[in-house]
């Protein structure tokens, strides 16, 4: 049996089972699930999760962007830390320390803060992908010193993302605010492109965030707190990054 048939099979005995309880409260609750059933162990490794392949699950009317990846810039040393603590804004609850929550892309700038404006720059020539920040009045490069190597991006797209098998499930939620999940369709998306998600980020296609906050108690306290920065992209692009695409039902 190859890899393909083991988790095409492995989601077809879930299927089979109709709505089953989420293991996990909140919006992570569905990945948590359907993994529970298939068998995959949690964890935060670089490796796809099940048989090669790279899990990821949403709910079925969702519209909204899907992680690719999170992975914190690949320089400067500490860049999480330097960008929330520069361009970050107080919690309101503890003025003392900083969080930064942003998207950007590569095509146009945002609003941050009523001050700043983040924007991704792709160097070909450097391989380099910078995370810009300009002054929203004046419209002057503030910082471009954080970003990412084109081989560390690489590297995720060729050895975690090389598959990927991609989950939709039906969700109803009972009187007692329990959710259950209908996992009823797949998707396999196989041999993704660096070119290509270089072509998507250019077009505005991939959305970069940055999720940095502070540690607000214990050993860590006013540290950095990466919550998940990563690349984004909605559902319908996505075969726009891969060359295979097979739906299994």
């Amino acid at each position: 049996m190859t890899n393909r048939e083991f988790i095409i099979k492995q989601f077809k005995k879930v299927k089979k089972l109709g709505f089953v309880p989420s293991n996990r409260k909140n919006n992570t609750g569905i990945g948590k699930t359907f993994e529970d059933y298939v068998g995959v162990v949690e964890n935060n490794i670089g490796d796809p999760d099940l048989a090669g392949y790279e899990i990821k699950s949403h709910r079925e009317l969702a519209q909204s962007y899907i992680t690719l990846f999170t992975k914190s810039p690949s320089f400067i040393k500490g860049a999480n830390a330097y960008l929330k603590d520069k361009f970050g804004t107080p919690y309101e609850e503890n003025p003392n320390l900083k969080r930064l929550h942003t998207s950007m892309f590569a095509n146009k700038t945002n609003t941050y803060a009523g001050k700043y404006a983040f924007k991704l720059i792709n160097d070909k020539a450097k391989k380099k992908i910078f995370i810009a920040v300009y002054s929203l009045k004046t419209k002057k490069l503030l910082d471009s010193s954080c970003g990412y190597f084109y081989d560390d991006i690489e590297k995720v797209l060729t050895k975690k993302l090389k598959n990927l098998f991609y989950v939709s499930a039906e969700s109803k939620i009972d009187k007692k605010g329990q959710e259950y999940f209908n996992f009823n369709k797949a998707d396999i998306y196989e041999k993704p492109s660096f070119r290509k998600f270089i072509n998507l980020l250019d077009k505005g296609l991939i959305m970069y965030d940055i999720r940095i906050g502070s540690y607000q108690s214990g050993k860590n306290y006013g540290k950095a707190h990466d919550h998940g920065s990563g690349f984004r992209i909605l559902e319908k692009n996505l075969c726009k990054l891969y060359s295979n695409h097979e739906k299994v039902e």
